[in-house]
């Protein structure tokens, strides 16, 4: 079962990778950021989650901190439980460590409605490079 999910997962985020590589093809600049962040939401949270991830990113946006593109957002789960993941680009390295106190309200609520997972922490965001795939 473990082996089957992680085989869907890979096929949709490479089908991702592939829909934002073709679409989003522009190189950015040198110093932006592009982040795969996976959000282990707790159970009975999972609309309220998704509505956090909304509004994070209209406030994001409205404050210029990312790029409007790359942005994917994508919904699994793992035996049983819900997950987010998120594909979103800073505008540059220093962006998200120096985030306005709205932002932080947001971010608090984020990290209440999660929960750490197989050794995971409730939240992770690890930097990503969008790779061109060639057909």
């Amino acid at each position: 079962m473990k082996k089957k999910i992680v085989m869907v997962l890979a096929a949709g985020f490479l089908l991702g990778a592939s829909i934002i590589a073709k679409n989003f093809a522009a190189p950015a600049a040198d110093d932006t950021e592009t982040v795969l962040s996976t959000h282990r939401v707790k159970a009975g949270m999972e609309n309220d989650y998704q509505q956090l991830l909304a509004q994070n990113w209209a406030l994001l946006h409205k404050l210029g901190l990312v790029l409007d593109q790359p942005h994917l957002v994508l919904r699994g789960e793992e035996d049983g439980k819900t997950y987010f993941v998120e594909v979103l680009t800073w505008k540059d390295h220093e962006a998200a460590d120096h985030v306005p106190p709205e932002v932080w309200a947001i971010w608090n609520k984020m990290n209440a409605a999660t929960e750490a997972r197989n050794g995971h922490q409730g939240i992770e965001f690890p930097e990503v490079h969008v790779v061109p795939v060639e057909k």
